[in-house]
This record gives C-alpha cells, structure tokens and sequence, in this order.
C-alpha cells in the first residue's frame, strides 16, 4: 500500500448552570450516549466504510482503563464515570422545555463591528473592542449538526444555554474564539459528529459565522487521542491506545500517527487536536489516564510526546500537551473532586515536567492544557492548577514555555468550591490562562471577565497577551483569516495509505 511521505522530524521541541435551567431533565438515555469511542486498542477490527454520508461507527467503548461505565468525556478527553451527564456542563437539558432564562444572553452594549484580518495581529488588536478579545479568549461546545439550521431539541439547548437557537448565533453572539466538538445526545440532531460529511460542512458554517461575525477565524477542537478518547470515529482512521504506540518502540511511526490524524481533522474543518496525554503514568492505580499516557517512565513519554506532536504540527494542526503540570500520579479523578499531586519540586522536574518542556522549545506549534490539580510543591494554598498563578509561573518561567495555554474544562468537580463559572473565568485569566475551556456558564463568564476589565482587577494589558497568543495560533494554522481557510480533501479520511499506518500500529504492538 502506498506509505505517507517521510517528513525530516524538527525538534517539536460546577456549580452548574443547572441553576440556569432548574426545570430541565435528564441528559441522556443510556450510558453510551456521549462516550468514549472503541479505538480499537483491543484489536477488534472496525468495519471501515466508504467516505460519505454514513455515521460513524458507534460501537459501545472498550473496556480496561477506565472503568467499564464511562459515559461522559470532559473536553480534554477524561473520562468520567457515574451518572450520565452533558459535556456542556450544565447538566441535563430538556428539549422540550420552552423558554429561554433571563441570565443566559450575550452581554449588553456590544458595537463590536467586523475586523480586517489581513491588517495584522498588532492592527487586529488595536482595533478590537473589549468584548472581541473576551470572546477570543472562550472555546465552548455548542449543541447541534448544522451551523444555521439545527434540529428543534437542538434549537431548545442552545436558547436555554446560551440565549440564541443556532450554533452560528453563539459564535456570533459571544464573539467566539473556539468551538470543541462533542457527541451530544440531547435528543435529534445535536450531536456535533454525527458523519464526515456533515462534519466537514458543519465546520464550514462555524467558519461562515466567524467570518460574519469578527473577521477572525475559529479554533475548532476535538479529542482525537486514540484508543477510547476519540469523536472522529470510523470511517476515519481510529488508532490504538498512546500505551500501544508507546509499546510499539517506533518513533517515526508515532510520528506518523500524528500525522494521519491532523490530516484526517484538518479536512473535517478541526485545526486544534486536544492530544497527546503528556503525564507519565507512574501510579498503577489512576484512574483516569491509564493507557491514554504513553509510559510510565519519563525518558519515553517524553519522546513519544514529541513524536505525536511534531506529526499533528506538520499535518497543520495544533497539538495540545496535556494535563500540566502531570496527572500520571493522583489515584482520584478530577471530574469528581480535586486531585492532589504530591511530588517534591525535584520530583516534578525530574519526572513531570520534560515532557513539556518539549514545548517550549517550539511554542507557536503547539499548545498546553492544563490541569485540574492541586500541587502544594508549587502553589502552597492548594488552589487547582487552572486558576494557580504559582502554576502558570512554573509553565512561564521554569519551563519557558511561552505559546498558548488553555484550561481543561471547566465543568469538572474539581473546581467545585472554588468559584462560579464567573468566578473561575476571571481567576483563570488573571493567573495567565489564555483560551478558557467550556465555563458552565458562559454569559456569567463572560460578563465577569468583562466586568473585571472594567474595574481593573484584569488589566486590558493583560487581555491583550493573551489575545495575542490565540491570533498567532490561528496565524500559524492559517485560519486567522476566517473567509480563506484551506483544507485538505475530504478523501483522505480513512483512505488505504491511512489504514496501513493504523494496520501497522497494531501489528506492532500486538493489540
């Protein structure tokens, strides 16, 4: 079979918004809804079908790391076990409630008009309103398949989270930044994912609606980790666990991985990749990173982090290192309570840190969440990691990385009593996050962070770092300008030179 073109490696160096909507009811009908998808990590082959209209392939998730009820990833890709839940975070939408409650709607008193793209980032800043770079700095999931003209019960979830009935009015209404993609199943049509085509086109109208809107281009994410975190599922290529391409010993062909699935979401309209898992998974009994963490020795996961990321960057994707600073020793899940990372400072950069001081060494090629985690070595008051400017310091100064850096979503348990979803964003941003990941409210959100501009708490010096970085990104991807992206042909996905890399994954691995 034809092999992909050999590319010369560089260095790659809650409270919920259920108080919003009191009168809804549950989310989800069974456990499998919104969960996560058979990566083939067990070896099952998938029935692979042509590219076009069909859905993708919804076979129930694997089981083994984790448990055998997960039913709800978070934007980042962990899992969550228990009760079905909405990744929204606001917990269950009805959709046939009527109505629309009276906090959920755009901030007031926004003249923000179209901007030039083609001006440059420093004359995009300067011409911004306040309320432009607050919307830069959001990703959100929207609910719904089409961007102008979704289902009814999709129509209801958007009016009852965000105060307007299309995926195309929040993009518009609240000046998006970003939009993650998730396997909604809040009655028809409103899943974002359902098949290829509707994918490619739903991306397209995103893009439409940005172009409208600010001019500026949107970061479009999704999970696409392999194993059981992915949303692009067959007939694109679904690669094995990172342990299996870890086991594998093969660089280049991690390197390959990489590449086939940025191309793969490059042509579905998704230019931001929330992969690789960079914890070293040194603690046999986590619970949420397993197989999603490459090894369990620094050296490896360090190298295989590179590989992955340099693969995704050269496909013309952004990679995204995750859960800083390491989730691979906690034995508690950050979707229900706050984990806490133990590790001495030596420790930490011993063990925890190279993996993303890989980063630093090409900060415009990739980007770093961060995680939902206590660490006491580093922020003494024990603040999670998402709001801890001692953290942010660590990112900043001892790893030197200087590129885009987002939240892990904000809808998590973690984050429980420390703070609305106001709150949050305004702690969020003021530590140095720059793109805050699906608030649980984002009109609280965003109203707090533009109220916090106001009254000097955030300056808009410190707003305008952070936009910078989220323009540039979108520069380096080519979607700054929202009116000229290019992709590459829909008939890459799941095409044969693709599959013989999956093929040659597994045969490797013996998975």
């Amino acid at each position: 079979m034809p092999m992909l073109p050999r590319h010369r490696p560089r260095p790659f160096v809650a409270l919920a918004a259920g108080l919003l909507l009191a009168m809804v009811l549950a989310a989800c009908s069974s456990p499998g809804s919104d969960s996560l998808v058979d990566g083939s990590a067990d070896g099952a082959d998938d029935e692979l079908v042509a590219v076009g209209t069909e859905a993708w392939d919804s076979e129930a998730p694997t089981t083994g790391d984790p448990a055998d009820d997960i039913v709800a990833p978070d934007a980042a890709g962990t899992p969550t076990t228990g009760a079905t839940q909405d990744p929204t975070g606001a917990g269950a939408v009805d959709p046939g409630a009527a109505g629309t409650p009276g906090s959920t709607a755009p901030a007031s008193g926004d003249s923000s008009a179209p901007l030039d793209p083609r001006a440059g980032i420093d004359a995009i800043v300067a011409a911004m309103t306040v309320e432009q770079k607050v919307g830069q700095l959001f990703t959100v999931t929207v609910i719904g398949n089409d961007a102008t003209d979704p289902s009814p019960a999709a129509r209801t979830a958007n009016s009852q989270l965000f105060g307007v009935a299309t995926p195309a009015e929040v993009v518009a209404a609240y000046h998006l930044g970003g939009v993650a993609y998730f396997d909604h199943d809040l009655g028809e049509g409103t899943s974002n994912v359902d098949d290829v085509l509707q994918v490619a086109a739903f991306s397209a109208g995103l893009q439409q609606a940005a172009a409208d809107d600010t001019g500026i281009g949107l970061l479009i994410g999704a999970d696409q980790e392999g194993g059981n975190v992915v949303r692009l599922r067959a007939p694109a290529t679904v690669f094995p666990s990172a342990r299996a391409i870890g086991n594998t010993g093969d660089l280049e062909l991690a390197r390959q991985v990489g590449m086939v699935t940025g191309t793969e979401a490059r042509a579905l309209g998704v230019n931001w990749v929330y992969a690789p898992v960079a914890d070293v998974n040194v603690n046999p009994d986590n619970p949420v990173i397993g197989d999603r963490a490459f090894a369990v020795e620094t050296s490896r996961t360090s190298q295989f982090v590179a590989a992955t990321a340099e693969g995704l960057a050269e496909a013309g994707v952004l990679p995204t290192l995750k859960h800083f600073p390491g989730h691979g020793d906690t034995a508690v899940d950050s979707h229900s309570s706050l984990p806490t990372i133990d590790h001495d400072i030596e420790t930490l950069r011993a063990v925890d840190l190279p993996p993303f001081q890989l980063a630093a060494q090409d900060p415009t090629r990739t980007s770093v969440m961060v995680g939902h985690l206590a660490v006491p070595a580093v922020d003494a008051e024990g603040l999670p990691a998402t709001i801890s400017s001692a953290v942010m310091n660590l990112l900043r100064g001892d790893v030197g990385f200087d590129g885009l850096v987002v939240t892990d979503a904000m809808n998590m348990g973690a984050l429980s009593g420390f703070g609305d979803a106001g709150s949050l964003a305004v702690q969020a941003i003021a530590a140095g996050i720059d793109v805050v990941l699906m608030p649980t409210d984002l009109p609280a959100a965003q109203r707090a962070v533009l109220a916090a501009v106001a009254d000097g708490t955030i300056p808009e010096g410190r707003l305008d770092v952070s936009v910078r970085r989220v323009l540039e990104a979108k520069q380096v991807l080519g979607v700054l300008d929202a009116s000229t992206i290019a992709t590459p042909s829909i008939d890459v996905v799941g095409s044969a030179a693709h599959q013989d890399v999956r093929d040659r994954v597994r045969a490797a691995c013996s998975c």
